[in-house]
C-alpha cells in the first residue's frame, strides 16, 4: 500500500542523494545546471577515492531500506534508478577502477569542467560569476594532475595515444581561447589570468608526463573482460536481454538488413552500371551489387567548408516532413539550437554527439555538434565524406536533432511529470534508441520516398548498430591470447567495411572508439530492439486510434528512462496492455 510518510521521506534521501552525487562530480553538476559546487573540481586522490565509496555505501544502505510497496510507481522508478547510479559508481571504483586505468577520465574533466562553465550567451549576465568559478576550477588542474600522475599505473598505449592527442584541446582552451573570456569580468582579469597560468603549466607538464613517462610504467589492458565488461553492461542498459541475445538478434539484424539493401541496389545497379553482370550468389551478390550502388551514391558528399551549412539544409527537410506527418510535437524555433563543431578535446571519438541543455536549466544552448576535419589528411578527408554523404547526414541529423536527440530531450528535460532524478540519471538505452527507431519510422512513413538511395544509404547506417553491439562484446570479451588487437582490429574493419560498407576512415574511428569506451556502443542496438518492442505494441493496444504525435509526445514526456521503466509507466497509464 502506497504509503504518504515514507513517500516524503524517500523525498528527502533522494534529494540528499543526488546531491552528494553531484558533490562528488562537481563537473557533472555543473553541466547539469545544478551550480551549487561550481567552485569545486572532482578530487581523485586515494583519500577522496576511499571517501567517495564510503559515501555511496551510506547512501546506498538508506535507499534500499525504504519499502519499494510503500512508494508510488513514479517514486519507484527513482528509487530504482538511484540505486543503480550508485551501484555503477563503487563498481567502478571498487571494480573497475578507472581512476588507475583509464586517463580518458581526467582528460574529460579538464575538458568538461571549463566546456560547462563557458557555454553562455555572449550578453549572459552570470558571466562574472561563472569565471569566478572558472578561476577556483583552474587553481585545482595542479591536484587533479598530480592525482593521475600518482594513480595511473600500466595504462593501455591505445589509450596513452589517445588521450595524447585529444589533450591538446585543453592547451588550445588555456592558450588562446580562456584569456578572450576575462573580458567577460574585467576586475577579475588578474586572479584570473594567475590561474590560468597556474594549470597551463599544469596541463603542459601533464602532456609531456603522457607522452614520456607514462608508458615507461608498462602497457595495460584495454578490454575489460568478460566478467566486468558484463557487469558493466547491466549498469549501462538496465536491460534484461543477455549478451547472447543481444548478439544473436545483432546477427540476425545484419543479415535481414543486407538482403534488403541488395533488393534496393538491384534497380539503382541496373540504371547506373548496365554493362556490369555479376554472376555471384548469395553474400558475394550482395557485397558486388551493394558496394558498387553505395560508392557511386556516397560520390554526392559535402565540402569540407559546405558540410555544416549542409547541415542546416537538411534540418529544414527534415522539420517539414515531421509537420507534415504530424510525428511528433516540436520544440520552438526560438529554443536556442546551435550546430557547430565538436569541442576539441572530444574530437576522434564519434563524428556527431548531441550536447543537451542542462537538467536544471533546459533554457539554455543546445548543440548538435559535428567533429571538424580541419588538419587532417586529404585521404582521410575524402574517405570521412564519402561516408558522411548528403544521405547519411540525414539520418545523422534525423539521429542526432529531428526527432532524435534533441527532440527527445526537449521533451524530457520540459516535462511537468518527470522527476528531476528521471532527468539527471538520464539513459543512454533509451536516448539511443528512441534516436535510430526514429530513422526506422522515417522512412517508413515516407521520408524521401522518391530516392531509393536515400533509403539504401538509411539502411547501411542502421547496419551500425548491430554491428556496434558485436564489436563492443566481441572487443572487451576475448581473451588477448585468444585474439590478439591485430587480429580483433582486423575482424572489426571486415565487419564494418566488407559487411557494413563502411568507408575506411569511419571503421578505423570505430576500432579505437570500441578500444577507448566500452558498452556504450551497445545502447544503439539494445535500446533499439526495446523501444521498437514498446512502439509495436501501443500500435497493436490503440488499434486504428494510434496517433503518432499523441503517443510520441507521451513516450517522452517521462523523462530519459531505462525503456524497461518507461514500460511499466505507459502500462499504469493504460498507454499499453500490461
Amino acid at each position: 500500500m502506497v504509503d504518504d510518510s515514507t513517500g516524503a521521506h524517500f523525498d528527502r534521501l533522494a534529494q540528499e542523494t543526488l546531491d552528494a552525487i553531484l558533490q562528488i562530480h562537481p563537473t557533472r553538476a555543473t553541466a547539469q545546471g545544478y551550480h551549487r559546487y561550481d567552485d569545486s573540481l572532482e578530487d581523485l586522490s586515494r583519500d577522496a577515492v576511499g571517501s567517495a565509496i564510503d559515501i555511496y555505501r551510506r547512501h546506498l544502505a538508506r535507499l534500499q531500506a525504504v519499502d519499494a510497496a510503500a512508494l508510488d510507481l513514479g517514486r519507484r522508478v527513482d528509487q530504482r534508478l538511484l540505486l543503480n547510479e550508485l551501484r555503477s559508481s563503487l563498481f567502478d571504483l571498487e571494480e573497475v577502477q578507472s581512476y588507475r586505468h583509464d586517463p580518458t577520465l581526467y582528460n574529460d574533466i579538464l575538458g568538461f569542467s571549463t566546456l560547462f562553465l563557458t557555454l553562455l550567451p555572449e550578453e549572459a549576465p552570470e558571466w562574472p560569476e561563472r569565471l569566478h568559478s572558472l578561476g577556483r576550477r583552474l587553481e585545482r588542474f595542479p591536484r587533479l594532475l598530480a592525482s593521475a600522475r600518482s594513480n595511473l599505473q600500466q595504462v593501455s598505449p591505445v589509450l596513452i595515444s589517445y588521450v595524447v592527442e585529444a589533450n591538446r584541446s585543453n592547451l588550445h582552451f588555456l592558450e588562446q581561447r580562456a584569456p578572450e573570456l576575462w573580458r567577460h569580468a574585467p576586475d577579475q582579469a588578474a586572479n584570473l589570468e594567475r590561474a590560468r597560468q597556474q594549470a597551463l603549466a599544469a596541463v603542459k607538464d601533464y602532456q609531456r608526463w603522457l607522452e614520456q613517462h607514462l608508458p615507461a610504467r608498462g602497457a595495460g589492458e584495454w578490454r575489460l573482460g568478460r566478467r566486468l565488461w558484463e557487469r558493466k553492461l547491466q549498469f549501462t542498459l538496465q536491460s534484461d536481454l543477455t549478451p547472447d541475445q543481444i548478439a544473436q538478434r545483432a546477427e540476425e539484424c545484419i543479415r535481414e538488413e543486407r538482403q534488403a539493401m541488395l533488393e534496393l541496389a538491384e534497380p539503382l545497379h541496373k540504371r547506373w552500371f548496365p554493362s556490369h553482370s555479376h554472376r555471384e550468389r548469395g553474400e558475394e551478390r550482395i557485397a558486388v551489387v551493394v558496394g558498387e550502388v553505395i560508392r557511386k551514391i556516397s560520390e554526392r558528399h559535402s565540402t569540407a567548408d559546405s558540410l555544416l551549412d549542409d547541415v542546416a539544409g537538411h534540418i529544414r527537410r527534415i522539420k517539414k516532413f515531421l509537420r507534415q506527418r504530424d510525428f511528433i510535437t516540436l520544440p520552438p524555433e526560438d529554443d536556442g539550437l546551435v550546430v557547430e563543431p565538436t569541442p576539441g578535446f572530444l574530437g576522434g571519438l564519434a563524428v556527431a554527439f548531441f550536447n543537451p541543455p542542462p537538467a536544471f536549466e533546459p533554457h539554455l544552448k543546445k548543440s548538435y555538434w559535428i567533429s571538424s576535419v580541419d588538419g587532417k589528411p586529404p585521404e582521410f578527408v575524402e574517405s570521412y565524406l564519402r561516408e558522411y554523404n548528403d544521405y547519411a547526414m540525414q539520418s545523422l541529423t534525423i539521429h542526432e536533432a529531428f526527432p532524435g536527440h534533441y527532440v527527445q530531450f526537449w521533451h524530457a528535460l520540459n516535462s511537468p511529470v518527470a522527476s528531476i532524478y528521471k532527468k539527471v540519471l538520464a539513459s543512454n538505452t533509451f536516448a539511443e534508441g528512441w534516436a535510430v527507431l526514429c530513422e526506422r519510422l522515417l522512412f517508413e512513413d515516407g521520408y524521401a520516398a522518391d530516392e531509393p538511395e536515400n533509403l539504401l544509404i538509411h539502411k547501411k547506417i542502421h547496419l551500425r548498430s548491430p554491428m556496434n553491439a558485436l564489436i563492443d562484446q566481441r572487443f572487451h570479451t576475448t581473451p588477448r591470447e585468444e585474439k590478439s588487437d591485430e587480429e580483433l582490429s582486423s575482424w572489426a574493419m571486415d565487419l564494418m567495411c566488407r559487411q557494413g560498407f563502411q568507408e575506411e576512415a569511419e571503421a578505423k574511428g570505430k576500432v579505437r572508439r570500441a578500444q577507448v569506451s566500452s558498452t556504450q556502443l551497445s545502447t544503439y542496438f539494445v535500446g533499439y530492439l526495446e523501444m521498437a518492442a514498446i512502439h509495436a505494441q501501443a500500435r497493436a493496444t490503440a488499434g486504428a486510434d494510434f496517433h503518432p504525435r499523441t503517443f510520441h509526445d507521451k513516450l517522452l514526456s517521462f523523462g530519459t528512462l531505462p525503456p524497461r521503466e518507461v514500460r511499466s509507466l505507459l502500462e499504469e497509464e493504460g498507454v499499453l496492455r500490461a
